[in-house]
């Protein structure tokens, strides 16, 4: 049976049409395609360039203490921020090290070099290790330095010591404080400060030895931008029966040793220190026991009202 030419135009007409809809259609998907792998690409290339980064969430004074609860993780470009900005591993590595079990080794605070405002991307630069705090670190109460009127708790001072013929000598360097604190009110005279045991020894006699010589005083000069100004070379020497007592005590690290030995063992260095020291000595002897005993109950007396504040603070009746 002869089919009608109009029947066999129309079905061929149907046939292109299909095919050249699946046409368009395949290059549609096509370019689809190629557009969704050029943005999986852009994105995939975007996400390499980004990074974690350390951001304070508070301002940090020079000096203080970077630690994490200072800061919080921020995912940002690395082309928007410096080479050596810090993630929270390479933060962790520097405050700590560890043996190949996992254990801690010993912990070292870090602290900013400088005067750093909240939403600052941390750097390497900004900050520095503090030194490691070793198995001889002590938390130590002192109320009979004299501190400046203004100074703050977390600030780094030089503890001296000045002589009646002028003469002044750095005991401790570089010690950040904190002042004794009662329901808000800060202490006149009461400071706390991390000491290892070669560093108490040597105050204990520094303090022992201005109660003895009248007119002479240990007082507190603070740093006005610890996280960069090194820490100042002690040059006071105690007497050779500290000296000998650190020798032998085993609780002082090699190390802290060290610079005390290496400044008895100099006699012209040993003799410019002692002979003030000891000529201020000679010179208050009848009284020196005395001036020690007084100056003892007086410091004894300070840290028990210290006490009874604290105490009264906590029940509620200060």
């Amino acid at each position: 049976m002869a089919r009608n030419p109009m029947q066999k135009n129309a079905r061929i007409s149907f046939l292109i049409g299909v095919l050249v809809t699946l046409l368009i259609t395949g290059i549609i998907i096509a370019l689809l395609i190629l557009q969704l792998t050029k943005i999986t690409k852009e994105q995939n290339e975007e996400k390499a360039k980004l990074r974690n980064a350390y951001v304070l969430s508070q301002d940090i004074n020079s000096g203080d203490e970077v630690s994490e609860d200072k800061l919080t993780t921020m995912i940002v470009s690395k082309d928007t921020i410096p080479s050596n900005a810090l993630t929270s591993t390479e933060l962790s590595e520097m405050a700590a090290t560890f043996d190949n079990d996992g254990n801690l080794v010993k912990k070292i605070n870090i602290i900013a070099k400088i005067d750093l405002k909240k939403g600052t991307i941390l750097t390497s630069d900004m900050i520095a290790q503090d030194g490691e705090i070793a198995a001889d670190i002590r938390r130590v109460e002192y109320n009979m330095i004299v501190i400046p009127s203004q100074l703050q708790t977390d600030k780094y001072v030089d503890i001296r010591l000045t002589l009646p013929n002028g003469q002044d000598l750095i005991v401790l360097s570089h010690k950040k404080i904190e002042i004794a604190n009662i329901d808000g009110v800060d202490s006149l005279n009461t400071i706390w400060m991390n000491l290892n045991e070669t560093e108490i020894l040597t105050i204990s006699c520094a303090i022992v030895e201005s109660y003895k010589i009248e007119g002479s005083k240990l007082y507190a000069t603070e740093y006005i931008d610890p996280g960069l100004q090194a820490a100042a070379i002690p040059t006071y020497l105690p007497d050779d029966a500290t000296i000998n007592l650190i020798n032998k005590d085993p609780n002082c690290v090699a190390e802290a040793k060290q610079a005390i030995f290496q400044r008895n063992n100099d006699a012209s260095q040993k003799g410019a220190v002692r002979n003030p020291v000891n000529s201020g000595l000679n010179e208050n002897a009848d009284q020196a026991t005395d001036n020690v005993v007084s100056k003892v109950e007086q410091e004894i007396q300070k840290t028990q009202e210290e006490r009874q504040k604290y105490l009264e603070a906590l029940n509620g009746t200060y």
